[in-house]
């Protein structure tokens, strides 16, 4: 992973230490060391900041405990949080306090995970996605750009909506066409002057432009709500519902929705129509209760884990058969502790199945390959473990420098495999980033004799 050598400071680094000036604070709501350990030395070493800035938090209540208190000096704060915490999904977590508290930035952490779950997680006002793993060059960009996305844009569309509620109209519309010269596509300015025509009683012209909106950016879901909010106002169900069902088609998970499109085609006497999304309604209902019961057992399972391998096993195995045949991407995460309990109780073949299973979901999952390759290597199967260690470091070249002790297992790969070359290689790189890694050492005194 970079070293920080490359980070863009010139471009990003004024956003963030504007943010810590101004008394901003970030929250960790993760248990993954990586990125409470990344974002302390961007803070930290890239970024010269000594004071504490930083806040590792371990529960929903102690967050929104620090939320509430905050209020009172209206501190800004910037949160970064697991999708999938103890193996409970942190959907009704966010929402509740996205609709609660004002001035927090939420950027989200997850596995790779299917569209439509991360559009659920936009719907509620996330700001921003990390796909793990990740280094501090993409967490740099991803700060900056969550906390100042364009700030000359910005900066017009702010103005134009000030103007806008001191109803000079004409001028608002005048610095949203300054933002449209900046970027001709943009859908924040199509929406903004989508309110201004709005707020004179300009329907045509409101709905025109929330219609720009959309189409410059078909996952921007603020025109469609726009538009389904004008047209409840305006009593017009049929428009309604359209928007409504393309709304439905981008975000699917969504059950309030279900049920109001439902409602609405049996207003419109298309019962059948109704029917279909009220048993898609209970769908999700039935999907959500298997989730509960899955996050149930995922829990047991992480909770004995330490204690009993064997015990563990059969709670990660009846959390995914509570999922039955429904397997996706959030599923991949329990595959591989499943398969690393395998491989802790030395049945590395069945952790081969169990990774093999995952990897049909996440083909480029760079952990996952990993572990793969170690499993082989457990098992006996040195080939086939070279073999997926070569397509790692091809698809993530840089792979080896998570840390020293993926060095160190790449290069016994390479010891058993006779290529004593390459294992010291690897065995010189743990030592880069860990001078007293015993082990390297150890290993490269015995190739050298």
């Amino acid at each position: 992973m970079s070293d920080g050598s490359s980070l863009k400071f010139g471009r990003y680094q004024e956003a963030i230490l504007e943010f810590i000036k101004n008394n901003g604070i970030f929250i960790t709501y993760s248990q993954d060391n990586n990125i409470i350990n990344t974002l302390a030395g961007l803070i930290k070493s890239n970024l010269g900041v000594q004071q504490n800035c930083i806040l590792n938090l371990n529960s929903q209540a102690e967050v929104e405990n620090y939320l509430r208190n905050r209020e009172v000096i209206e501190q800004e704060v910037f949160i970064f949080v697991e999708r999938i915490y103890n193996g409970y999904s942190t959907v009704d977590f966010l929402s509740k306090i996205k609709e609660k508290y004002k001035n927090i930035y939420i950027v989200l952490l997850t596995d790779e995970v299917e569209s439509a779950a991360l559009v659920r997680f936009y719907e509620l006002g996330v700001e921003n996605f990390i796909t793990k793993p990740f280094n501090r060059n993409t967490l740099l960009e991803k700060i900056a750009f969550t906390l100042r996305p364009q700030s000359k844009i910005g900066e017009h569309l702010d103005r134009a909506r000030s103007l806008m509620e001191n109803k000079q109209y004409d001028r608002a519309l005048e610095k949203c066409d300054e933002v449209l010269k900046i970027k001709p596509n943009s859908a924040s300015a199509f929406m903004t002057r989508g309110d201004i025509f709005r707020e004179q009683g300009f329907q045509d012209q409101a709905i025109a432009e929330y219609n720009k909106a959309h189409q410059n950016s078909s996952l921007y879901l603020e025109p469609l709500k726009k538009l389904i909010q004008y047209y409840a106002e305006l009593g017009w169900d049929k428009e309604r519902l359209q928007f409504l069902e393309k709304l439905d088609h981008i975000s699917p998970l969504n059950l309030d929705r279900k049920v109001e499109i439902g409602s609405l085609h049996v207003k419109m006497q298309e019962k059948e129509a109704g029917k279909k999304y009220f048993d898609e309604a209970l769908s999700i209902v039935g999907r959500q209760v298997k989730d509960i019961l899955g996050s149930q057992s995922l829990q047991i399972a992480e909770a004995v884990m330490p204690l009993d391998n064997a015990f563990a096993e059969q709670y990660y195995r009846k959390a995914l058969q509570i999922k039955g045949d429904q397997l996706d991407l959030g599923d991949v995460e329990t595959v591989n502790r499943l398969a690393i309990c395998l491989r802790q109780q030395k049945k590395p073949e069945q952790a081969i199945k169990e990774y093999n299973k995952a990897l049909n979901l996440a083909p480029d999952n760079s952990r996952l390959i990993y572990n793969l390759a170690m499993a082989y290597l457990e098992a006996g199967y040195v080939d086939q473990s070279k073999e997926q260690i070569t397509r790692l470091l091809e698809i993530y070249p840089a792979f080896y420098k998570t840390s020293e002790v993926v060095c160190y297992n790449i290069g016994i790969i390479f010891v058993y495999c006779k290529e004593k070359e390459e294992a010291a290689k690897y065995f010189n790189e743990a030592l880069k980033i860990s001078p007293e890694y015993g082990l390297a050492k150890k290993m490269l005194n015995k190739l050298n004799q």
